[in-house]
């Protein structure tokens, strides 16, 4: 138990089926904070490539567009890695949003523009955003059917 900003008490559960006696609650949440990359990572594939929401109901044809959002997912977080972010002497440091990257990176595909990917480089480091560790969101959750085509 905690105390948030304003001073009222927060919960942090955690569950677990690992022995309590090898796996205290410090060890516990250093676990956690090592996971976080991933979660992050399922978070920029749900929201900002789009698989939260797929166009077909079938199983296989469900799972044949998970996997071209991985590609994707993998191909824009490879061009990011790739794009020079100059560091002024702001008060955070700055990365690409990668939202805008996977936009960016899609036009290209989608325009036969891949020859171009130092273009696609420079476009990349204009839309950056603030890294500001330690900031907390709610989560916003939101039932999704699936959206057609047509």
């Amino acid at each position: 138990i905690g105390t948030t900003a304003d001073g009222k008490p927060a919960w942090e559960v955690l569950i677990t089926n690992l022995p309590a006696k090898q796996f205290p609650l410090p060890r516990m949440k250093r676990l956690y904070h090592l996971r976080w990359g991933i979660e992050t990572a399922f978070s920029k594939l749900k929201y900002d490539l789009g698989a939260i929401q797929f166009h077909s109901k079938k199983d296989q044809f469900i799972e044949m567009e998970l996997y071209a959002n991985l590609i994707m997912y993998n191909v824009v977080s490879a061009a990011v890695n790739q794009a020079y972010v100059a560091q002024a002497n702001h008060h955070h440091w700055d990365t690409i949003n990668f939202k805008l990257a996977t936009r960016i990176v899609r036009y290209y595909y989608r325009n036969n523009q891949q020859a171009k990917f130092q273009a696609l480089l420079i476009q990349l480091g204009t839309y950056l955003v603030p890294i500001r560790p330690g900031r907390k969101n709610k989560r916003r959750l939101k039932p999704k059917r699936a959206v057609s085509f047509v």
